[in-house]
């Protein structure tokens, strides 16, 4: 049905990065058929219907393999004419589980016998300016900007005929489920008081350093509800609350509250409370948004940008206020839970939490974390993906991460740190566990169709492997430009360094980990390759690794045990960066 419809922007936009547009467009309709809405978007997309919201989520994409998501409507429908409100954010910046490409929008809205509105020059747009945008405050520079909402600026451009654009997208259906988005989560109110602000350098800062003063609380939470009239005292800059979910989950911030004057509020979270506060400021990282609210009662929920939290902490500027909700409404991935029969009660609890900490790190793909990256590595994602395959007994959402991983494959055959990304640098010894991944994945489910996909990209990575192998001494040398991270774990000795040996070819080695993880993959290659029929190149990888497993066995044993490193100048080993 997008066929129906063009890519439109907005027609004059003063900056690229972190923009918030509106898209509407009204349609009439009565029919008792159900009703859909096809779109895509560059890069996060919320879909309101006649002022209600009913979904959002642009799978992370690339041009080559652009996502459409079909949703349903009918619910959200009226007898009559209906407004479909569509909000685009745009971050136009890279991080790690964005690639900054064209802004646009397509949709189509229709019943299965005909279009009733599509993307085009009729559709009226414009850009949201109580949202702020252009250049913000990072929440980190994994996740990118942070999000800012002033209730002052709202509907303070008029909408205009959107511009119909020139972009390259190849249309694919969504390969995995949408998200379900539940309801507001429980929240018990545990610390209260006012506050007082200190200087401060970074957003996270100004609620990390701010002088709080404690007021006596229920432990019990019964202190606390929708008539509950918080003040400060001592002429303060206004109250802090603190509010705690029960238990990690993630999902989007949702708060409510009245306040009897316009005023600014500060939103932060973290996981724990071991600074008597969340910790919003961490090394850089600024876990906090701002609400300017204005007098009266306020919503905000922001479904362009999940949260991974615990507790969440208000400062609100103000000398009153009720506070009605302040949590989020949770994000979770739908799949089935096959639980394995584990009898002693406190191994089934370290079970039942990994599998809940699997599922809170599993939306659009596997993420490392919840909470400060979001981001799909190959090394985490195999962890999460063997275990997923005994928990869930599912194997679309494993695929569809391999597929991303493969798409953003770089020029010299490495995958991207994360994907889909455009990082500065690339870990290696991670490309490596990508191949292990596809033949994991081709032992799980004999899907042979999507490993003759994957063939060229397999190869890809391969032969950048077996011409990295140095031809005299059979080993693989660390990687020496910037670009390249030499890590192989969290371990003393094994952090690795950016492009070492590039400033001083004398710390240059041949490294034991990065030898045993590119013999492990292209050992799977081999695998993958044989049960495709390809055996010459099949081959090829076998007689890599051979050589390779023998070259190291030589090098790196000492006679009593092997060592991590061997430097390349004068052959001494050794462990430890």
């Amino acid at each position: 049905m997008l066929k129906n419809g063009s890519w439109i922007w907005l027609p004059t936009c003063p900056d690229d990065r972190n923009i918030y547009a509106d898209f509407r467009q009204t349609f009439t309709t009565c029919d008792s058929t159900p009703l859909f809405l096809e779109l895509s978007a560059d890069g996060n997309y919320a879909v309101y219907l006649n002022g209600q919201f009913v979904n959002s989520g642009q799978y992370p994409d690339y041009p080559e393999y652009k996502v459409f998501d079909k949703l349903e409507l009918t619910e959200w429908m009226t007898c009559g004419e209906n407004e479909l409100l569509i909000r685009v954010w745009h971050p136009g910046q890279d991080h790690y589980s964005y690639r900054k490409e064209q802004p646009g929008l397509l949709f189509a809205v229709y019943t299965q016998d005909r279009i009733l509105a599509a993307s085009g020059s009729e559709t009226l747009c414009r850009q949201n300016t109580a949202f702020q945008n252009g250049e913000i405050w990072n929440l980190s520079s994994q996740l990118g900007y942070a999000f800012a909402y002033d209730t002052r600026r709202e509907n303070e451009l008029p909408f205009t005929p959107s511009a119909i654009i020139e972009k390259h997208a190849e249309l694919y259906p969504r390969p995995i489920k949408k998200l379900d988005i539940g309801e507001r989560l429980p929240t018990r109110l545990v610390n209260l008081g006012t506050f007082r602000e200190y200087p401060y350098e970074q957003m996270g800062q100004r609620m990390q350093n701010a002088a709080l003063a404690a007021k006596y609380w229920d432990e019990t939470g019964s202190v606390w509800n929708d008539e509950t009239v918080f003040k400060t005292e001592n002429n303060d800059d206004g109250l802090y609350l603190i509010f705690d979910l029960g238990t990690e989950q993630v999902g989007f911030a949702d708060i409510e509250f009245e306040v009897p004057e316009d005023t600014l509020v500060l939103c932060g979270w973290g996981e724990h409370l071991h600074d008597l506060r969340v910790r919003s400021y961490v090394g850089g990282r600024n876990f906090i948004f701002t609400y300017y609210a204005k007098a009266g009662r306020n919503h905000f929920f922001m479904p362009l940008r999940r949260l991974g939290l615990r507790y969440m902490q208000l400062h609100i500027y103000g000398q009153e206020a009720k506070v009605i909700y302040a949590g989020i409404r949770p994000t979770t991935y739908p799949v089935e839970i096959h639980p394995l029969p584990i009898r002693d009660r406190l191994h089934r609890k370290i079970y039942e939490t990994c599998v809940r900490t699997l599922r809170h790190c599993m939306h659009d793909h596997y993420e490392d974390t919840p909470w400060r990256e979001q981001g799909l590595y190959t090394m985490d994602s195999r962890n999460e993906i063997l275990c997923g395959y005994d928990v869930f007994h599912e194997t679309e959402f494993p695929k569809a991460c391999l597929r991303l991983i493969a798409l953003g494959i770089r020029e010299d055959g490495m995958c991207e740190l994360c994907s889909p990304s455009r990082a500065t640098i690339t870990i290696p010894s991670f490309s490596a566990i990508w191949l292990i991944e596809l033949s994991e994945y081709l032992a799980q489910t004999d899907d042979k169709d999507f490993l003759r996909e994957m063939l060229p990209y397999l190869k890809r990575v391969a032969d950048s492997f077996m011409q990295h192998i140095d031809a005299d001494t059979g080993l693989l040398a660390a990687y020496t430009d910037q670009q390249y991270w030499n890590f192989y774990e969290w371990q003393d000795g094994l952090s690795g360094t950016l492009g070492k040996g590039m400033s001083d070819l004398s710390k240059l080695t041949y490294d034991a980990p990065l030898c045993a993880a590119v013999s492990l993959g292209l050992q799977a290659a081999e695998s993958v390759c044989t049960a495709l029929g390809d055996t010459e190149y099949a081959a090829l990888c076998r007689k890599a690794w051979t050589m390779l497993n023998t070259a190291a066995e030589s090098a790196f044993w000492n006679g009593e045990y092997y060592s991590t490193y061997k430097r390349v100048s004068d052959g001494t080993l050794y462990h430890g960066a």
